[in-house]
């Protein structure tokens, strides 16, 4: 049964986040707020499309994980996370008008988390359910990572990050385009992209690499990985939850540095890792 009359529905979490943390989509992660910029008191607050984690319709559970502050041993009573869920029809035409809440929002208690109790993690939890006209080719049947001996998973993870990596040094737009290509055409369908939108994205790509930024250090010591997708994905994190590749900031005084999240999935043992 169909719970809307969209032709083209775009679904997205807007997420209110002051702590550290992150919101996952089907085990797969949207939003991720870390690192410097959650020193303080500032916070993130944005709208994220999910279409392209949700692969097709069904229900799928969406947990917002809450962590410390940069500094911080302990989320404090102060600190909360909220997430709206959206859906809106894709032409822009119609989708001011067409944006709802089709889900009820979630969020860490209303007053805080309990004075005097210190929390180092607090989660919170619910299920959508969603209808979509397509069933995209993501990774539902790829390997079962979980299965692989985590050390040699993390010297490919490692080794195939270091391949993007050189990509981004020598400023090669076309190589990372060619890596990207799985992840490319997937968000292209999730989005329902246009020609026009599909030639903006890779000029914007190649706008990026043409400001000649240099590229942060990559210390394979400074990083850990993580297994997500139920078993399908994984991605490599610095120990502060921040992107391991990352272009510095031109000027850092009115922007961070650019961070460039890879996610991988292997097809089958003989395709071995690409980017989703």
């Amino acid at each position: 049964m169909k719970m809307h009359n969209f032709e083209n529905p775009l679904y997205s979490v807007y997420s209110t986040i002051y702590c550290s943390g992150s919101v996952y989509v089907n085990d797969v992660p949207v939003v991720d707020w870390f690192g410097e910029e959650t020193a303080g008191e500032g916070g993130y607050a944005g709208d994220n499309l999910i279409n392209h984690v949700l692969l097709e319709s069904g229900k799928y559970k969406v947990v917002g994980k809450m962590f410390p502050r940069k500094g911080k041993d302990y989320i404090t009573e102060e600190e909360v996370m909220m997430i709206d869920f959206f859906c809106a029809e894709a032409d822009p035409d119609k989708w001011k008008d067409s944006r709802h809440k089709f889900h009820p929002r979630i969020e860490s208690p209303w007053d805080g988390l309990s004075e005097g109790v210190e929390h180092k993690y607090f989660e919170i939890m619910t299920e959508i359910e969603v209808d979509l006209p397509f069933v995209l080719d993501g990774w539902q049947n790829s390997v079962d990572l979980t299965k692989m001996d985590e050390q040699d998973l993390f010297k490919e993870v490692v080794s195939y990050y270091r391949q993007v990596l050189s990509v981004l040094e020598i400023k090669d737009a076309p190589k990372f385009l060619e890596l990207s290509m799985e992840k490319m055409k997937l968000q292209e369908q999730a989005f329902y992209f246009s020609e026009e939108r599909k030639k903006g994205f890779k000029n914007g790509i190649s706008e990026l690499f043409g400001q000649n930024l240099e590229v942060e250090p990559f210390d394979e010591k400074e990083l850990k990985l993580e297994i997500m997708g139920n078993g399908k994905l994984v991605r490599l994190l610095k120990k502060n939850g921040t992107q391991p590749l990352q272009f510095k900031s031109p000027d850092k005084a009115k922007q961070s540095n650019i961070e460039l999240e890879v996610k991988l999935h292997m097809r089958s043992k003989n395709h071995g890792l690409t980017i989703i």
